[in-house]
C-alpha cells in the first residue's frame, strides 16, 4: 500500500554538490504535484494501477534529481473511492500543503466533486476518469483537464460499430451515479445522431449484489445489443446475470472495463465482449509505424519490470501521462514563471496555461492537442475496438 506522505528530493543539496553557487541553492525552484487517487474501496481495481504508475515515477525522478534543476514534489493521497473524501484531499493540498498542480480523481463522481473546489482555487487539475461533463463547457472547466478517453468517444465507437454489425435495438444498463449519467446522456446523443433505436434501459449501484432483475427487464424488450456503463466489479457481474438469464445477443462494455479486473471477474461470462480500450491496451498489436509505440514501449517495459508481466494498463497510462504533462509544462515555461514560488497564484496561472498550451503531446493515452475549447485533446488515434477472446483485449480489426 502507497503510503500518503510525499516524496521529497532537495535541489538545494545537490546543485551545492554540483559547485552552483549558494545563493541558487538557498532559493531552489520548486514543483509541487499533489495526486489524490482510489487507492481503496470500489474504484481501486483502477486506482491501484494509477497509484502504482505514480510510485514509479516518483522513483525515476528520484533517482534523476541531480540532472534537474529544480526541486520536485509528489504527494499522493487515497480518497478511498469517496468523493467527501477526494474534495477534503484536494482542499488540503491546495491550501495545506500548497501544491502548484492536481491529480484527481479515478473516479467520475470524485473528479465531479472536485471541479468547484479547484476552479475557485485556480489550481490546474488533471482528471483520470472518463466522463466529458468533468471538462465540459471548458469556458467554466478551465482548470480542469483529463487524459482519460471520454465516454462520447467512446459511445461514438460502439454506436459506430453495433450498426456495421446490423444491430438496430439496443439496451443501456448503467451505474447509477454521475459515472452512469454521463453514459446515459452520451449514449443517447449518439443513438439519436445515428438512428439506433433504444428500447430500454436499466441502473445500478456500484454495491449491488444482485444484477438478475436488471438483467430480466433488458432481456423482455429483447434487444440486439446491450451496452453497460460501469467499471469492474459490478460492470463484470451484470454481464454474468445477463449470460445467467439467458441473453444471447451482444454485450459491449465502457472504457471502465478496459481492464483485467473486468477479465479476471468476469471469467468465462465476459468472453466474446466488444470494449473500447486505448492503445496500451493493445499495443502489441499495433502497425509498426504507430507514432505512440516508443512512448508505449517506454512506460510498459518500466511498469512491467516494477509489477510484473502484462500489468500495464490504460488506467496506470492516465496517471502516467497526467503527471508527465505537468512536468512537462513546468519544464517548458519562462525563467521567472518557473522561479515564481510553489504554491502561488502566478505558478499555478502559468502552469494551467502551459498545460493548454500542450500540443502534439505523445503519452501513453494518445496524442493530446489541448485548446481553450477541448481540455481532452485526444481524437480516434486514442481509442479501438477490442473482443475478449483468451483472457486478454483482441484488436478487431477495421
Amino acid at each position: 500500500m502507497m503510503s500518503s506522505k510525499s516524496l521529497l528530493w532537495f535541489a538545494a543539496a545537490l546543485l551545492c554538490a554540483n559547485g552552483l553557487p549558494a545563493a541558487h541553492a538557498q532559493t531552489p525552484k520548486k514543483l509541487h504535484i499533489g495526486a489524490v487517487i482510489s487507492i481503496s474501496g470500489g474504484a481501486s481495481s483502477l486506482g491501484t494501477k494509477e497509484a502504482n504508475a505514480v510510485k514509479l515515477l516518483q522513483e525515476q525522478y528520484a533517482s534523476s534529481a541531480a540532472d534537474r534543476p529544480y526541486e520536485l514534489e509528489i504527494t499522493v493521497m487515497d480518497d478511498a473511492s469517496d468523493p467527501t473524501r477526494a474534495v477534503n484531499a484536494v482542499r488540503n493540498l491546495i491550501q495545506r500543503d500548497q501544491v502548484d498542480a492536481v491529480v484527481c480523481c479515478t473516479a467520475t463522481p470524485a473528479s465531479m466533486a472536485v471541479v468547484p473546489v479547484v476552479q475557485e482555487a485556480q489550481v490546474p487539475t488533471i482528471s483520470l476518469a472518463l466522463a466529458t461533463s468533468i471538462i465540459e463547457p471548458a469556458d467554466e472547466r478551465q482548470y480542469v483537464f483529463k487524459t482519460a478517453i471520454t465516454d462520447r468517444l467512446m459511445m461514438e465507437h460502439v454506436v459506430k460499430d453495433m450498426l456495421a454489425r446490423g444491430y438496430q435495438r439496443a439496451a443501456f444498463l448503467g451505474l447509477n451515479d454521475s459515472y452512469g449519467d454521463g453514459g446515459w446522456e452520451e449514449f443517447q446523443r449518439a443513438a439519436g445522431n445515428s438512428g439506433l433505436e433504444i428500447v430500454a434501459s436499466e441502473r445500478f449501484s456500484r454495491d449491488d449484489t444482485s444484477f438478475v432483475p436488471q438483467s430480466l427487464r433488458i432481456k423482455q424488450h429483447r434487444p440486439d445489443a446491450v451496452y453497460v456503463h460501469a467499471i469492474p466489479p459490478s460492470a463484470a457481474l451484470m454481464q454474468d446475470a445477463l449470460s445467467r438469464v439467458g441473453f444471447k445477443g451482444q454485450v459491449y462494455q465502457s472504457g471502465g472495463s478496459a481492464n483485467q479486473a473486468f477479465i479476471d471477474v468476469g471469467k468465462s461470462a465476459v468472453a466474446g465482449t466488444i470494449v473500447p480500450v486505448g492503445p496500451i491496451q493493445t499495443y502489441t498489436q499495433l502497425p509498426g509505424d504507430n507514432p505512440l509505440l516508443p512512448v508505449l514501449d517506454e512506460f510498459v517495459q518500466a511498469y512491467d519490470a516494477q509489477y510484473g508481466k502484462n500489468k500495464a494498463d490504460q488506467y496506470a497510462g492516465y496517471s502516467w501521462d497526467a503527471v508527465r504533462m505537468i512536468v512537462a509544462a513546468y519544464e517548458g515555461l519562462d525563467d521567472a514563471q518557473a522561479a515564481a514560488a510553489s504554491g502561488s497564484d502566478e505558478r499555478r496561472q502559468a502552469l494551467r496555461q502551459a498545460i493548454e498550451a500542450l500540443q502534439e503531446y505523445k503519452g501513453v493515452s494518445g496524442v493530446f492537442n489541448f485548446t481553450p475549447q477541448d481540455h481532452l485533446g485526444l481524437d480516434d488515434r486514442a481509442i479501438y475496438l477490442t473482443r475478449v477472446e483468451d483472457g486478454r483485449f483482441q484488436l478487431i480489426g477495421e
